[in-house]
């Protein structure tokens, strides 16, 4: 028995299980290199099929449709962004160079550069996640996993003292996706270190608006 008083799982249930996640996981990852490869209209159910070499109907005994495998896939980008912001936010086990100064601006600026990492590394997913491949998943469907994202540079701007964290986390997401996106769309020629520098220029300007400014120091020097 578990603490819950549920009967423990049977080894039989826990390889049922094992398999089935080990064959969402594969249908996910189909759908992941497909849209690569041709885009996310090219999702279909019938593609999966024959990407994963199964019949038409494998993919239905674990999805309900091809909306279906598009929200899991946002669903789980957004966990992974959080979770990568999260991990860029932390502070650090020791002292180092960058952080020592002032730690907390720090992980406001490793936090926002972990979310452009992200869309760099997997444009793609990103894409999907933010209506910008041709094909949306309803916002209402995924608001909570978004949400969560913001979130974390929230609270790090509210730890730091910043009175209104919510507005500048809105100013700076409206930076770092509108960067994204226009490189989506051709309309900027830059690579990854340009973006991360435009990014950082935003971060400082808002960092310097948004934490207080520390109080001057009194002189010790005796007349």
């Amino acid at each position: 028995m578990t603490e819950s008083g549920d009967p423990a799982p049977t080894r039989a249930r826990q390889r049922r299980e094992r398999e089935r996640a080990a064959a969402r996981e594969s249908i996910l990852s189909a759908a992941r290199e497909l849209a690569r490869r041709e885009g996310w209209d090219a999702v279909t159910m019938r593609r999966l099929a024959e990407e994963i070499e199964y019949s038409a109907n494998f993919a239905y005994r674990y999805f309900t449709g091809r909306d279906d495998i598009l929200l899991a896939l946002v669903r789980d980008g957004f966990v992974r962004l959080r979770d990568a912001m999260a991990t860029a936010g932390r502070p650090p086990t020791s002292a180092s160079p960058d952080r020592a100064s002032d730690p907390q601006a720090s992980a406001v600026r490793q936090a926002g550069h972990a979310y452009l990492d992200f869309a760099l590394t997997e444009p793609d997913l990103y894409q999907l996640m933010y209506g910008l491949g041709g094909v949306r998943v309803p916002v209402t469907d995924t608001w909570t996993d978004g949400q969560a994202v913001g979130d974390v540079l929230t609270g790090l701007l509210a730890a730091a003292e910043d009175p209104q964290p919510e507005r500048h986390v809105l100013q700076l997401w409206a930076t770092a996706h509108g960067l994204i996106a226009l490189r989506v769309v051709g309309r900027v020629d830059v690579d990854a270190d340009a973006l991360h520098a435009l990014l950082d220029d935003a971060l400082t300007d808002c960092l310097a608006r948004a934490l207080p400014v520390p109080p001057p120091r009194r002189s010790t020097r005796k007349n």
